[in-house]
């Protein structure tokens, strides 16, 4: 998919843009696109869902190229930003944040060889999504950001406005209120 494929050039929605705006778009997307779907993806309960919610972004990015501003953070965190927002307008329209069902996570689960192990996979996912909803909100995007899609710290800090060590805290101590949570359901 590419960012023409996302944005048709006659939709009357989009105000014209420069050249030089669409190019750097298209730059992005390649190679951020997958990034930004693969965190949408984590929050959505359906691959479709992401799929729409990753073309509203760059759509996003396209309208708002011409803002983009270098000196205030690189390119990938301006479009994490922006994803972040989309993600919460989305949200906002639903009013309420539906389940997510591991059927609807096999984009993200790995096949295993056989069905036992697939059923043992799947149970375990659901284990493991189903704490990560208890969490707060600002532990499920730290995980979120760092392994749905794969962000270094650095980068996480960035997006969020952290230091990278207050990253590197805050995830670690996330990660322990998980890891409570799933020792105290398997109990």
């Amino acid at each position: 998919m590419v960012l023409r494929d996302i944005v048709p050039p006659a939709s009357p929605q989009i105000r014209p843009t420069d050249p030089s705006t669409d190019e750097r778009c298209r730059v992005w997307y390649d190679a951020h696109g997958r990034a930004i779907y693969r965190y949408l993806r984590f929050h959505l309960e359906s691959a479709d869902a992401a799929d729409d919610l990753t073309a509203d972004v760059f759509l996003r990015v396209l309208e708002a190229g011409h803002r983009y501003d270098p000196a205030k953070a690189d390119a990938r965190t301006w479009i994490f930003g922006i994803a972040r927002n989309a993600l919460r307008d989305h949200f906002r329209r639903l009013r309420v944040r539906r389940h997510v069902t591991v059927d609807a996570l096999r984009d993200l689960a790995g096949d295993a060889p056989s069905p036992e192990e697939r059923l043992l996979r799947a149970e375990e996912i659901a284990q493991l999504l189903a704490a990560v909803r208890t969490l707060g909100a600002r532990d499920q995007e730290l995980i979120a950001l760092r392994y749905g899609s794969e962000l270094p710290f650095a980068e996480i800090g960035r997006v969020l406005g952290l230091g990278e060590a207050a990253v590197r805290t805050r995830l670690w101590r996330a990660l322990a209120r998980l890891r409570a949570k799933l020792t105290e359901e398997r109990s």
